[in-house]
């Protein structure tokens, strides 16, 4: 008996090594053509594939190929190549190298080969659901910073946080931008007093491309994202065009000059300088009120990157980044020179002054090209000087951070893994009015992820962190995507993870100073912890010969514990306690893309989300989130790019605004303190020449505007005043022009 268990097990044993593809069969070969002088020579790169399976490879410099079977003989294989004739051949025996020779499709002394890229892409292959948003979305619209980098983008809603400093926050799966972890080529970045002014720091035109991961993201990245992560990579001095030039006028008096200048040093070294400039002379008062309706603003920025590769096996990168940012709003006939008390007038000044240097270095293996080691090393100083009225709020924020990370794989490439350490130090010495707000963080962490892959139809990434913080002990972050492929081009995903942040009490609120309210602390707050559970299914289609893609995505975020800013339960103040009852966030988006005609690229997307919070023991909706958006874009493009046009449709329906519950906002255009729901649309065209493409375009074309942006603007030192509830445009139309430039050497290819 005892015999028979061992056989069974051994058995068992076998079976599920063999399940897991440990044990399978490989077809090898080798893929040549044959020249017009009878020689044999290898085809590099050329397609090898199993007929309707997921598993392919691509041949060597030598034209040899390997491709592991894991189902049952016989097999069809399928070998490629542009410009010779597709070979299939049927497999019955995988013993004898295969020796394979392609032939000439049809004679040709030169090809020039136009294919269209989509703008923005869903991939159909990753566990973790990430949107790219490329360099051709991002010129569908002026595109001046990141902020207005989501004007033709579903997933992200982007608004005025108050009617008087210009600032714009973001909102993703219902949530404000605070809980969305911004990064810049993976290193995170623009949090803590970076955050209420961040997003207009980063200039359009520097970026190659911005990636969008809803949900809880990698922990490879850290433990702070709750809603998603947005990634911004930049241009790269080894493949950037060498001169670029944009000019930006707007009929509001914003001007603005984006430049960027390539370094040759040799092969190996290659730099690269940007230059940001930007103004905005602004006297405009539409709302006939007193006030700006955009603040007087003058930044600058400089941005010098460089790249490295010593031609083996090792790469890295250095970068240094400044910029001041200067906005004066408020009442006109506000004297920034003088004390705020001394003069009648109510003025609104913010001075953003900022340093970060960076450091990024990979040792790679030639021989193991699935193993690799990074080193990641981050520093940024930031000043913050802000006055609203007779608040102020002056903050220096020191920021460390340092990472080392590992890359391999665990047998074969269908099992990688990722791990390392990292450290954060943040050091913050803040004033508000007259009280002094200290705060210092040390958190060292460590963590693991997890990928798998099998037959390229099921895949998961599984990874856990853990992060010691000195105030509040270790804190474990786990999380999970799973994706199934159904065919290559219909996947469905599904993750769950967990975050965790200590609030920024003053900055992550910021736009509040623009009130009467004072801010009350009503208990000692603790960090916010919260689980997002997500689901998305993506298609890929083909109708009358022309593509599209269907996504739908439903995702929940519940909190454990979080900051509430109650601005329901009192008329002077604005109440600050943890979570005491629930507070959840559930957002649902549907979007559709599509070549209607050839060249013409449509994108439909509807949004719900539907948030709660729990303030002073009531479950209520949560403020100036719209329940429902929607957007239509129309992009359209003649051969070659000589002309695009864009047109984009933004629904927004109706928002729970932001005051007292025994107290009704004094407004034509609002009902029981819900504002309107309404419709704003965005246009652009442009015409390339050359290297050079001249833009025009119009933002808010209808010229729609929320007709009482600031409640008791005419006594803004009262117990009345308000500036916090914008809930829809506080400018009107804008009419810009603008003008690139692109000096490119590179030379076309030929095949």
């Amino acid at each position: 008996m005892l015999n028979n268990l061992k056989r069974n097990i051994l058995f068992f044993s076998c079976f599920v090594c063999s399940t897991l593809g440990f044990s399978q069969t490989t077809i090898t070969g080798t893929v040549s053509e044959r020249s017009s002088r009878g020689q044999l020579n290898a085809l590099t790169g050329a397609n090898v594939f199993l007929l309707n399976t997921f598993e392919g490879v691509s041949t060597d410099e030598s034209g040899n190929f390997s491709i592991p079977v894991k189902s049952s003989l016989p097999v069809q294989l399928v070998v490629s190549f542009v410009g010779y004739l597709n070979d299939t051949l049927e497999i019955i025996d995988t013993g004898v190298p295969l020796k394979i020779i392609l032939e000439n499709s049809v004679d040709m002394d030169e090809v020039q080969i136009q294919g269209r890229r989509s703008t923005t892409e869903i991939s159909t292959i990753k566990p973790i659901n990430v949107e790219n948003v490329g360099t051709g979305e991002l010129m569908k619209a002026a595109c001046c910073n990141l902020s207005e980098s989501f004007e033709t983008n579903p997933s992200v809603n982007v608004s005025y946080s108050d009617a008087v400093s210009g600032a714009k926050e973001i909102q993703m799966l219902g949530l404000s931008g605070i809980y969305s972890q911004i990064m810049t080529e993976n290193i995170p970045n623009l949090k803590g007093l970076a955050a209420p002014y961040g997003l207009a720091f980063i200039p359009g035109p520097w970026m190659e491309s911005i990636q969008i991961t809803k949900g809880s993201g990698s922990v490879a990245n850290g433990f702070e994202s709750t809603t998603g992560q947005i990634n911004i990579e930049f241009l790269k001095p080894h493949k950037a065009d060498p001169t670029y030039l944009n000019l930006y006028a707007g009929s509001m008096g914003r001007f603005e000059l984006n430049a960027h200048q390539k370094i040759n040093v040799s092969k190996k070294v290659n730099g690269l300088l940007f230059i940001h400039g930007e103004t905005i002379d602004n006297e405009n008062d539409r709302q006939n009120d007193g006030f700006r309706d955009v603040p007087r603003t003058r930044a600058a920025s400089l941005y010098n990157r460089w790249y490295f590769n010593n031609g083996r096996n090792i790469e890295g990168q250095i970068g240094v980044r400044a910029l001041y940012d200067s906005r004066l709003g408020g009442q006109f006939g506000f004297d920034d020179e003088k004390e705020p008390d001394s003069q009648e007038k109510y003025g609104v000044k913010i001075i953003n002054k900022r340093l970060e240097v960076y450091t990024k270095t990979g040792l790679l293996f030639p021989e193991k090209p699935w193993k690799s080691m990074g080193l990641i090393t981050q520093g940024a100083f930031h000043d913050l000087n802000s006055l609203f009225g007779l608040n102020t709020f002056e903050g220096r924020q020191d920021n460390v951070y340092a990472s080392v990370i590992l890359m391999s794989i665990i047998g074969s490439t269908d099992h990688k893994y990722k791990t390392g350490i990292d450290f954060r130090y943040d050091k913050f010495n803040q004033q508000y009015n007259n009280l002094e707000i200290p705060k210092e963080e040390i958190v060292p962490g460590a963590y693991i992820e997890y990928t798998y892959n099998w037959n390229e139809k099921f895949g998961a990434v599984a990874g856990v962190r853990a992060d010691h913080h000195q105030d509040y002990d270790w804190n474990i972050i786990p999380r999970i995507h799973m994706k199934y492929n159904f065919t290559p081009e219909f996947i469905i995903r599904a993750s769950a993870g967990k975050s965790f942040r200590t609030p920024n009490v003053i900055s992550d609120n910021l736009f509040v100073l623009a009130s009467s309210r004072n801010l009350l602390v009503m208990e000692e707050l603790k960090p916010e912890e919260a689980w997002n559970f997500g689901m998305n299914a993506t298609k890929r289609f083909r109708l009358d010969y022309r593509e599209g893609s269907i996504s739908v995505d439903y995702y929940v975020t519940n909190f454990d514990n979080q900051l509430i800013a109650d601005r329901y339960s009192s008329n002077d103040n604005i109440l600050l306690y943890n979570l005491n009852g629930e507070s959840f966030a559930n957002s649902f988006q549907i979007a559709v893309n599509y070549e209607l005609i050839k060249r013409l690229d449509i994108r439909m997307a509807w949004k719900i989300d539907d948030v709660k919070v729990t303030y002073s023991d009531k479950l209520e909706r949560k403020p100036l989130v719209p329940e429902h958006r929607g957007l239509l874009n129309v992009a359209y493009a003649t051969k070659k790019d000589k002309w695009m046009f864009d047109l984009t449709i933004l629904y927004e329906g109706d928002k729970q605004l932001a005051v007292s519950r025994n107290t009704l906002y004094n407004d034509s255009q609002v009902s029981d303190n819900i504002s309107p729901d309404f419709v704003t649309l965005n246009a652009q065209v442009t015409y390339t020449i050359n290297s050079w493409q001249v833009y025009l375009g119009a933002e808010n074309l209808a010229d729609f505007t929320q007709k009482n942006v600031i409640l008791g603007a005419n006594d803004p030192f009262g117990k009345d005043f308000d500036a916090t509830n914008t809930w829809g445009p506080i400018i009107g139309r804008n009419i810009y022009l603008g003008l690139r430039l692109t000096i490119n050497n590179k030379k076309k290819d030929k095949i």
